[in-house]
């Protein structure tokens, strides 16, 4: 069976809209991976200040130490999961970090215009406070 020019025609027309309602849902629906701060245009920053709090008890102790964290932000700015990456503090100050930034909200971060998933890179310095000085 061989068809008419007509119906080649309504077939062409047929599967271009079908390509472009496909290539609008795809790009409506934002990419499931958590994005890289190098690959937005806009990093997801915290919509306040996120401010670690010192475990009870410590606040007289001398302690150094370095956290590294991974913060999965979704794409409405909620926090989806914080991983430990590597940690040279005591449970305490790690428990209270990972609190402090599993808590936090952020404004997303930009991808093409989009707001999408992305994972932030989070380092911590604990270090005792001065002692000594006084104001003025």
């Amino acid at each position: 069976m061989r068809l008419q020019p007509k119906s080649l025609h309504l077939a062409a027309a047929v599967l271009a809209v079908a390509a472009i309602a496909a290539a609008i849902f795809l790009w409506q629906r934002p990419p499931a991976r958590y994005f890289a701060e190098s690959e937005v245009e806009h990093r997801a920053t915290p919509l306040r200040r996120i401010d670690l709090e010192f475990p009870p008890g410590r606040e007289g102790i001398d302690y150094y130490g370095t956290l590294r964290l991974n913060v999965y932000i979704g794409a409405r700015g909620e926090v989806d999961r914080v991983d430990v990456v590597e940690s040279h503090v005591p449970g305490a100050y790690l428990d209270s970090a990972v609190h402090a930034f599993a808590t936090a909200r952020f404004e997303p971060a930009q991808w093409h215009g989009r707001a999408v998933k992305s994972v932030k890179k989070v380092e911590v310095k604990f270090a005792a406070p001065l002692r000594g000085l006084r104001d003025g």
